[in-house]
């Protein structure tokens, strides 16, 4: 049984998954400002410092690359994240937003954090897969160990274990030491990528496969 099979619903909960930015990203939220936390198609997660009611719509917006994002928000759940002091430091609140109205200039931004985002997360994958040759192998030879091979068929990802090398046309190639929490992801993002950027995971996760050869 493939790591994917074993928990066969790790992929479906990430059909929103939020993302993280690498850097903090100012946004205003009504009147306030704040900190963007982590964001999907769907809504942000954001820390700020006016107060805000569950159920309210609020405008959220922030810059990115000199574009501009600007929607309006529903609150899902907000908290007291910090208390102030009344002088020098302002009480500071976590709020879940979700997205009720965005223009098609505003959608296209987010896809372009989104974006960026999921590749900053693919490069350090790519990183982390060379500290795989310095684990022992317990006496087997790197060519004797199997590989998962996960294949996007119509919208259901299906995986195996195998021998053979070659990365799939719909899908990519791996070495069956990724943890299935790694493999979740990635194909999270290979199914969000266009043929572009499936291209770019094939030609990376190869890589990863002579790595481990």
């Amino acid at each position: 049984m493939s790591a994917i099979e074993a928990f066969p619903d790790v992929i479906e909960r990430r059909s929103a998954e939020r993302l993280r930015p690498s850097s903090a990203i100012r946004i205003h939220v009504g009147r306030g400002i704040g900190s963007l936390l982590d964001v999907s198609r769907g809504g942000m997660r954001v820390r700020h410092t006016v107060p805000v009611t569950r159920g309210s719509l609020v405008r959220v917006a922030f810059e990115w690359q000199s574009e501009r994002f600007d929607a309006l928000a529903e609150v899902l759940a907000s908290r007291v994240a910090s208390l102030g002091d009344g002088e020098t430091a302002a009480t500071t609140f976590e709020s879940r937003f979700r997205f009720a109205r965005l223009s098609e200039s505003s959608q296209s931004v987010l896809d372009c954090v989104l974006s960026a985002i999921s590749s900053r997360e693919l490069r350090r994958w790519v990183a982390n897969l060379h500290g795989w040759s310095d684990e022992p192998r317990d006496g087997r030879s790197r060519a004797a160990e199997a590989f998962i091979r996960c294949r996007l068929i119509g919208r259901q990802w299906q995986t195996k274990r195998t021998h053979d090398t070659v990365q799939p046309a719909n899908g990519f190639l791996l070495p069956a030491s990724m943890s299935a929490q790694d493999l979740a992801r990635l194909c999270e993002t290979y199914s969000r990528a266009d043929e572009d950027g499936r291209h770019l995971i094939r030609l990376m996760a190869d890589e990863a496969v002579k790595e481990a050869l």
